[in-house]
């Protein structure tokens, strides 16, 4: 078909019936294809701006650089589909099947994705500030370089999706489930991660100010040189984690849970860890200057090295504990 064609809906249903499926340009403002069944269709570079998709099949379809802006792709079957560098911006995708689709450098900024399905999607460089993803499947998808600011992905599932240097500054993630997600040199700061599972989660070098991490559960996490300054994690779970090297400066580790957490060289200056558990935590070298370890389960942890100044071990638990010149602690303080 000739590109840049300006074709009715009943002719392109027509001619798809006949066999024909580029598409590529044409203009179909506010166009209504409900419920239509337009699979492996070329609609690449096409003008779509509010046409209605809603319940339409759309498997292996071509989207690229196709404007969609506040189109209605609800409950719709992209699965395998390319909408690479098309505009989605304020479109209504809610619980699509977008599974394996390829949505690179696409812009959805303020779409409502609420309980779509990405699994194994490509999101590489995709823009979704603000965009609503409310208890959206991103089961395996490739996120790197996606810029979420301030989106919503409450009680999302992005188990063992790749988050490489993201920006979900100001994102809303309570509740959500990053299991052995891969968020290296992604940044976090000011997120809202209440309750959230990163368990065996990859967070090196995330920078993570001022977000909140109340009672999230990061076992296993590895967050060796992240900064985690001013973040809240009280009563989270880091059993098993590393956080060599990471700074947590006035964080608030209240009744957290870092037994045998790694905690090498790194900046706990003025945090507040009272309450805390550190059975066999590592703590060489670590930097301790005003923290407040008051009630404190230290039992067993090594401390050799650690710099400890102006910090409160008001009845904190030492039995067995490797204290900083190497002794071996059971003080009752």
């Amino acid at each position: 078909m000739s590109t840049n064609a300006r074709v009715n809906v009943s002719n392109l249903l027509r001619q798809y019936r006949q066999g024909e499926r580029n598409f590529k340009e044409v203009k179909l403002y506010g166009a209504c294809l409900k419920k239509t069944e337009l699979n492996r269709i070329n609609l690449s570079r096409a003008e779509l701006i509010a046409a209605n998709f809603a319940g339409a099949n759309l498997i292996n379809s071509n989207f690229s650089g196709a404007d969609l802006e506040g189109a209605n792709l609800s409950k719709a079957k992209l699965i395998d589909a390319n909408l690479s560098q098309a505009n989605l911006s304020g479109a209504n995708a809610v619980k699509s099947d977008m599974s394996g689709a390829i949505l690179s450098n696409t812009i959805l900024k303020k779409a409502d994705l609420t309980g779509a399905i990405l699994i194994g999607a490509s999101m590489i460089f995709a823009q979704l500030f603000k965009a609503n993803l409310e208890s959206v499947n991103l089961t395996g998808a490739t996120l790197t370089n996606a810029m979420l600011g301030k989106a919503n992905l409450e009680g999302a599932v992005l188990t063992r999706a790749i988050l490489t240097d993201a920006n979900l500054s100001g994102a809303y993630l309570k509740g959500v489930s990053l299991i052995r997600a891969f968020m290296y040199r992604s940044t976090l700061r000011e997120a809202n991660l209440e309750g959230a599972n990163l368990s065996y989660a990859d967070l090196r070098l995330t920078d993570l100010r001022g977000a909140n991490l109340r009672c999230a559960n990061l076992e296993g996490a590895n967050l060796a040189g992240a900064n985690l300054e001013k973040v809240n994690l009280q009563g989270a779970n880091l059993e098993g984690a590393d956080l060599s090297k990471s700074n947590l400066q006035d964080a608030n580790l209240r009744y957290a849970n870092l037994t045998g957490c790694n905690l090498l060289s790194a900046n706990l200056c003025d945090a507040n860890l009272s309450g805390a558990n550190l059975h066999q935590a590592g703590l060489l070298l670590t930097h301790l200057v005003g923290t407040n370890l008051k009630k404190a389960n230290l039992k067993q942890a090594n401390l050799i090295g650690a710099i400890l100044a102006e910090t409160n071990l008001l009845a904190a638990e030492l039995e067995e504990t490797i204290m900083p010149n190497g002794s071996l602690g059971n003080l009752a303080s």
